[in-house]
């Protein structure tokens, strides 16, 4: 992603820019009689394929809720505390410095954290960062997308057309007719995903939704028997070895794999596997492709002048607004006495990561996309995004380079104690 941006911006800002620009509003798109179904490629990039990715946050949204960290209500308390608190002191700040006017509608731009980013540059930094606050700021970004889509769903889409959603409702109803009646197999799940994409977008939802939606449907499978499980592998391969020096039997038989591929089917649920074969492409592909298209901006005198305001709310709203709405929410909810701060990191290095996730560059472009039609507006928000990461990163490695861990801070006091005794 980051080498998809550079690559971007430079490209933007050189003899080519104007022509680069052109190849991503070109429109693209097919015709069936009278109807035609056309859009920007750019539109394409940010309709279609970011689908994958938002299919993967679903994914891990429905892991995290059901076997991982929000799966119990003491785990969760304190991730979703932060959380809200990161999404709502954005907001504020935001709207605080842009008071009123058409830049108002932008006051979700700030609101979102880019969990990429965020986490990859926590696990750079090594054994500074104690695993636990890796996996506070985890669920808190898995929560922060989850309310980021429904901010998208509720204020950031288009005129609402009522049948093309009651289509969709009806395609929600076969998502719950196949788990229902245990269907495993994922391509009825993909199929359907695609025609709810295509309804959510006629409705005017945002399309991405119905990538959230398609995953939490995508089914699970109770626990594995792995004792009886490998007792029908261990049976399968020794009778295949009984054959060994047969004449053209140098491989297992055909009915054999499909016994093995069957018992392998039944350890990993379909849930697990689409995530394994889709985290890679969002990873690798779809997130440095919408980086390629959304991340050009000419930096110019012209884009800044005029838009000094609204790039002091993005960038107040990420730097300040999400370390501190982070930490406040955090503290009053373990002040209050429904969650417990882990004694494995400091209040320091929660601080640090809550800095972290003023990083919101993939969701805040997208969403300064919806907000901002103008294209000097939209660019100057890029800016803001851009400056605002920036400056998060580098504050969030200040806080937790080197700083003692609760742990070690709690030595510390012990041993001052013993000495003053």
């Amino acid at each position: 992603m980051l080498l998809a941006t550079i690559i971007e911006v430079r490209l933007t800002n050189s003899p080519v820019g104007p022509a680069f620009a052109a190849f991503w509003y070109q429109e693209v798109g097919f015709t069936v009689g009278d109807a035609a179904f056309r859009m920007s490629l750019q539109h394409w990039i940010n309709d279609a394929p970011l689908r994958i990715f938002f299919l993967v946050v679903g994914l891990e949204i429905k892991r995290e809720l059901t076997i991982g960290h929000l799966a119990s209500w003491r785990s969760a308390t304190l991730p979703i505390a932060a959380a809200v608190g990161g999404m709502v002191a954005p907001a504020l700040l935001f709207l605080l410095v842009i008071l009123s006017g058409s830049w108002s509608q932008g006051w979700g731009v700030p609101m979102a954290t880019d969990t990429a980013f965020a986490i990859a540059l926590l696990v750079a930094m090594g054994p500074c960062v104690p695993v636990e606050l890796r996996i506070f700021l985890t669920a808190t970004a898995i929560v922060d997308d989850i309310g980021i889509n429904v901010v998208m769903a509720s204020f950031y889409s288009g005129d609402i057309h009522v049948v093309y959603l009651l289509a969709a409702l009806a395609i929600l109803e076969c998502f719950s007719l196949l788990n229902w009646s245990r269907i495993y197999v994922l391509t009825p799940y993909l199929l359907l995903g695609i025609v709810l994409w295509a309804l959510v977008y006629a409705g005017g939802l945002h399309a991405t939704l119905a990538g959230v939606v398609l995953a939490l449907f995508i089914p699970t499978r109770p626990p594995a028997n792995l004792a009886a499980l490998m007792t029908q592998a261990n049976t399968i391969i020794m009778a295949e070895a009984q054959h060994e020096g047969q004449t053209l039997r140098h491989n297992a038989s055909a009915p054999a794999l499909r016994a093995l591929d069957a018992i392998h089917d039944r350890i990993e649920s379909p849930a697990d596997r689409l995530l394994r074969r889709a985290g890679a492409r969002s990873s690798y592909l779809v997130l440095p492709l919408f980086a390629l298209a959304n991340a050009g901006v000419a930096i110019s005198i012209d884009v800044l002048s005029g838009h000094e305001w609204l790039m002091a709310a993005i960038i107040v709203g990420l730097v300040v607004g999400k370390p501190v709405g982070i930490l406040l929410a955090a503290s009053l909810a373990v002040w209050v006495g429904i969650a417990v701060k882990p004694t494995e990191y400091s209040w320091r290095q929660l601080a640090g990561a809550g800095a972290m996730a003023g990083i919101g560059f993939t969701m805040s472009l997208f969403i300064a996309g919806q907000a901002f039609l103008g294209a000097s507006d939209f660019s100057a928000a890029k800016i803001a995004v851009f400056a605002a990461s920036i400056i998060s990163a580098l504050v969030g490695t200040i806080l937790l380079w080197g700083a003692p861990s609760a742990a070690a801070a709690y030595t510390g006091v012990q041993d001052t104690r013993m000495q003053g005794t």
